[in-house]
């Protein structure tokens, strides 16, 4: 992901779970828009790396021990991070779609927002051209 993107989110909120969710969602968004491109799109590829760029980034995240996390929502994290890095090679191989990969994103999304929040993805995508 860009900086500059990553800044703008920033600048829209603060609460570090909402700026997960806004980065999951413009990533998600963008595989959604340029899955039916098919694997050799320049955009569908560009969409997949900044996907795979946000999980190492979060792998990253989840592996140091000052995280809050609990334990086993970490290890949970990290595993379907290597999932996600598996599922990208396959993608850009054209051996597999990326509505896995946007599956998992939308899980991560739902689990952001909490169970109390269900009305609030439906807004934020809205107001995010989805």
């Amino acid at each position: 992901m860009s900086i500059a993107a990553y800044k703008q989110t920033m600048a829209e909120c603060e609460d570090p779970r909402r700026i997960e969710y806004l980065v999951f969602l413009r990533i998600t968004l963008a595989m959604e828009e340029h899955r039916g491109a098919g694997w050799r799109s320049d955009a569908l590829k560009g969409a997949l790396w900044r996907n795979l760029e946000l999980w190492n980034i979060l792998r990253a995240d989840l592996v140091d021990d000052d995280n809050a996390l609990p334990e086993n929502l970490r290890a949970g994290l990290i595993s379907l991070s290597f999932s996600v890095e598996r599922q990208t090679r396959l993608v850009l191989r054209g051996e597999a779609d990326a509505g896995v990969l946007i599956d998992i994103n939308r899980s991560v999304m739902r689990g952001l927002q909490g169970v109390a929040h269900a009305e609030a993805p439906v807004a934020m995508e809205a107001a995010y051209g989805a």
